[in-house]
């Protein structure tokens, strides 16, 4: 079981914020490498009345949640994903790689995009049975290999398409120079409609949307180091002006970069 220690790109003030849970993220085991793209484990305790409400970015992946009393998917989400913790409590979670659950769903991927539903809906009546009480299991390893055991029946093999959706996202989140889906193209000798396509039937989100997102991670994290103020950003990463580059921050994260910054 390989820890995962990369630095958190998803997580808004992660650096202000994770003192309130402990975040546990871990690589999956090689068969389910086509499947998963980690494992991530969460747990809290939190003294006095005060919640401690925690903002993620919006994630192309599925994710798989099991928490108190319920099993169920996340669907793509487009916008700021907002989660409140109090008291005592702790979710388990799987990230699903670009596209790996495309096999399993009878829907376009654009009509899962901010759904939530309950898992066994895709897979099995006994997903509660089987994942519900590793919410009582103290041992990182053990829910570990529960969850694997369980996920290792949903696997299949990876089509073209879904490879190059994998490859296209990763590439977009890696190259801080692509700010285009022309800019992917030229990357990628892939057409525009093509790209688009493979979008279509994998992510259900639009690439021009994809971009803006992981530049907006760079924007976050300016800011988060406070090594730049908001023309410096508009310049580093070629908006065309202040105004554009903050109506793609309202847009996704849903305040303006100077109400962030508050």
């Amino acid at each position: 079981m390989q820890e995962n220690n990369t630095s958190v790109a998803g997580v808004l003030h992660h650096k202000a914020g994770n003192k309130n849970y402990d975040l546990r993220r871990y690589f999956p085991q090689v068969q389910l490498e086509g499947l998963i793209e980690q494992f991530w484990f969460v747990d809290w305790q939190l003294s006095g009345d005060k919640p401690h409400i925690q903002n993620n970015l919006p994630d192309p992946n599925f994710h798989l949640v099991v928490e108190a009393h319920q099993v169920k998917l996340i669907g793509p989400v487009s916008k700021l994903y907002t989660y409140t913790m109090k008291d005592k409590g702790r979710i388990l979670g799987v990230k699903f790689n670009i596209g790996a659950l495309s096999h399993l769903l009878d829907k376009p991927l654009s009509q899962y995009v901010d759904k939530e539903f309950f898992a066994r809906e895709i897979f099995s009546d006994q997903v509660e049975s089987r994942l519900l009480p590793l919410l009582d299991v103290e041992s990182d390893k053990d829910i570990f290999n529960t969850l694997s055991a369980f996920l290792l029946n949903y696997t299949a093999d990876s089509c073209v398409t879904q490879r190059q959706a994998l490859a296209l996202c990763t590439l977009i989140k890696n190259d801080t120079n692509i700010f285009s889906v022309e800019a992917l193209s030229l990357k990628t000798n892939l057409s525009k409609r093509a790209i688009q396509r493979v979008f279509n039937k994998h992510v259900g989100l639009k690439p021009k949307w994809l971009i803006r997102k992981y530049r907006l991670h760079q924007v976050l994290k300016q800011l988060e180091i406070g090594s730049i103020d908001i023309l410096g950003v508009v310049e580093l990463l070629g908006y065309t002006d202040q105004a554009h580059l903050i109506r793609d921050f309202k847009e996704i994260i849903g305040i303006t970069p100077g109400q962030y910054l508050k």
